[in-house]
């Protein structure tokens, strides 16, 4: 982040009167403003010697005492040296509660300068979950449970937002948040009897297809069959008319030119439609195969999340 300006209160005892007509020294007694001066006398001290860690745990007890805007000051600068920028912003925001006459015109010139660099750095994500019973969390960490609503300090950069409950689809959301601003989130679930979908490898049309298609041959065959079943059944009723005195096997006699072709054309039916009868099954078979073989699987939408500055873009895709 950008660096920032230090400016540390001087001595507390001199630059906040303890008299009880201010507004941060209401209902604060004078012997616990004397300790809590003392407390933000040591953390200064500690804040001098670069002991930032050991001064922030003083001024953290002198707030205990005393809430003053000055401690809550010291205390952000020391949390801005430890690079805890979230909670300095927080500190310094309840460092202004009573705007500037807590501080001198240099002071309160400077806590706003300071208030104004790490907005570069922090910003807010604003949520809103309407589902009953469903958890939220922020980065991987409970967050709070739906319905509600939750805005949230965070730094700048790309965080996760992510439901989840029982019987439904977990929903993960990838939010770029820019310094100064507040991303918003809404948190959807899908149950996930809805969201998953039945996939086949292949279309289910082709197997039905093909299997319907060598029905219809194995029938064309068999109506072939059928009709040359009756044209041998015509053929010898005319070779017993006309061969009622007996006729040569071979039919070669050009008196009986027409008994052969009609003979010859109720074999060749038979054959074709054998035939087709035989390659129509064949085929039905193998699309009553590829049905079988054709077995569906679960595909579930995972949500693909592409982050844009100010909140978020979501896509679905995948399966399990």
């Amino acid at each position: 982040m950008k660096s920032i300006a230090i400016a540390l209160a001087i001595l507390f005892a001199a630059a906040a009167p303890s008299h009880a007509d201010t507004p941060w020294a209401q209902g604060v007694s004078k012997a616990t403003q004397d300790q809590a001066n003392k407390l933000f006398d040591e953390a200064n001290t500690l804040f001098a010697q670069q002991s930032h860690t050991a001064a922030l745990e003083k001024y953290k007890a002198a707030i205990a005492l005393w809430d003053h805007p000055l401690i809550r000051y010291n205390m952000a600068v020391t949390l801005i040296r430890l690079e805890r920028f979230l909670e300095a912003s927080d500190a310094l925001e309840k460092a202004l509660r009573f705007g500037d006459a807590p501080f001198n015109k240099d002071l309160y010139q400077q806590v706003l300068t300071n208030q104004s660099l790490l907005k570069a750095s922090v910003g807010f994500i604003d949520s809103t979950c309407d589902k009953k019973g469903a958890h939220v969390l922020l980065d991987g960490k409970p967050w709070y449970d739906c319905p509600g609503n939750k805005k949230e300090r965070v730094l700048a950069g790309e965080h996760a937002v992510i439901g989840e409950l029982q019987g439904y689809l977990t929903s993960s959301q990838k939010i770029v948040v820019a310094g100064g601003t507040t991303a918003t989130s809404k948190v959807n679930l899908v149950p996930l009897d809805s969201a998953v979908a039945l996939k086949y490898p292949h279309p289910r049309w082709e197997s039905w297809t093909v299997a319907a298609g060598g029905l219809a041959i194995a029938l064309g065959g068999v109506g072939v069959w059928l009709n040359g079943k009756s044209t041998m059944d015509n053929f010898e009723a005319d070779f017993a008319r006309q061969c009622a005195n007996g006729c040569p096997s071979a039919l070669d006699s050009p008196d009986l030119a027409s008994l052969a072709r009609e003979r010859s054309s109720a074999e060749l039916q038979g054959k074709i439609g054998i035939g087709l009868m035989i390659g129509g099954g064949a085929v039905a078979v193998t699309g009553v195969v590829m049905t079988i073989m054709n077995r569906p699987r679960r595909v579930m939408p995972n949500i693909e999340v592409m982050p844009q500055p100010g909140g978020m873009a979501a896509s679905y895709s995948g399966h399990f």
